[in-house]
């Protein structure tokens, strides 16, 4: 019997209960302890939204529509494997288990569409590390996929479904990807290029003019140094109320589920601030575990054993 392939699904994970997180958040500062009002703000944001956060279902879902996906087109083949950064299950025990397995060959699959050395390459360093106990595996990994025609049209026909909505004059579609610092773009880091690219294309394919939609930037972290801009609340604030328009449509293109970013940043944050400015809010639903983010994940994993 031929020895399957491992795809190991990465992604940055989410606390199960209050509980964990505390951990969760040292283990994204780097083993530092946050202090009180950080550790707060975040417990607040948590609560907010309901634990446990429906990223983890989300997250889990994925990985089992990837492998059912698999098995139907190529049975035996693949085994996928969830491993995440910052909680259990670790990648490292991803890695450990996967060579249990005796399974030697290692697509690494980060649940991120655009590439960067700031997230994207963290995921596949920590592989790396994990492997390195395990003489003879090879890792395959992949870097982009915002590109899938399948993931385009996802954003797209929901676009399309509203073409009423953003025909409308004093409508404008905001695409939205997580900020980054400022240095790692200016660095030569293609990630903004790559948002930018995806932005366009669901902008093309829905029939959208350069004027109906603007790229902004949202979930900067919370340091002193700068991130990419402008953030997406002052941008829907300001065209509100200096440009006019009545409805926000929001498309977090750079993101794949329902995570903190979305059901906080977009649902709560956004909503409550395009409300208080005196307009609406229409958010896009985001691709979780729906069957063109599925095939997007299989045809991304059919190229990399290509390669």
């Amino acid at each position: 019997m031929t020895e399957p392939t491992a795809v190991l699904l990465m992604a940055y994970g989410t606390p199960y209960q209050e509980s964990d997180i505390r951990g969760y958040y040292t283990n994204i500062r780097h083993g530092q302890e946050p202090p009180k009002p950080l550790m707060d703000q975040l417990v607040g944001r948590y609560k907010a939204i309901g634990l446990p956060s429906p990223l983890a279902r989300i997250t889990t879902a994925q990985r089992d529509g990837l492998q059912a996906a698999l098995d139907k087109a190529h049975p035996g083949a693949y085994k996928v494997y969830e491993g995440l950064k910052y909680i259990t299950p670790f990648i490292q025990d991803a890695v450990d288990q996967i060579a249990a397995d005796g399974i030697t060959r290692v697509i690494g699959l980060p649940l991120a569409p655009q590439y960067s050395s700031y997230s994207s390459e963290d995921y596949h360093n920590r592989a790396r590390k994990a492997i390195e106990a395990h003489p003879g595996m090879e890792y395959l990994p992949v870097r982009s996929w915002w590109n899938h025609q399948e993931l385009i049209h996802f954003w797209s026909d929901q676009l399309v479904a509203k073409k009423d909505l953003t025909d409308r004059p004093d409508t404008k579609v905001i695409f939205s990807a997580h900020s980054l610092p400022l240095r790692i773009i200016q660095g030569g880091d293609p990630y903004k290029d790559e948002v930018i690219g995806l932005s366009n294309a669901v902008a093309r394919a829905a029939g959208l003019n350069e004027d109906q939609y603007i790229l902004a930037w949202q979930s900067a972290g919370r340091t002193e140094e700068p991130w990419i801009g402008p953030d997406f609340v002052t941008v829907a604030k300001d065209l509100i109320t200096e440009s006019g328009m009545k409805t926000i449509v929001s498309a977090s293109i750079g993101f794949i589920a329902d995570n903190l970013e979305i059901c906080y940043d977009v649902d709560m944050e956004l909503a409550k601030a395009i409300e208080s400015a005196g307009g609406t809010l229409t958010r896009l639903n985001m691709p979780n575990d729906s069957p063109a983010l599925i095939a997007t994940l299989r045809q991304v994993v059919e190229e990399a054993k290509a390669e």
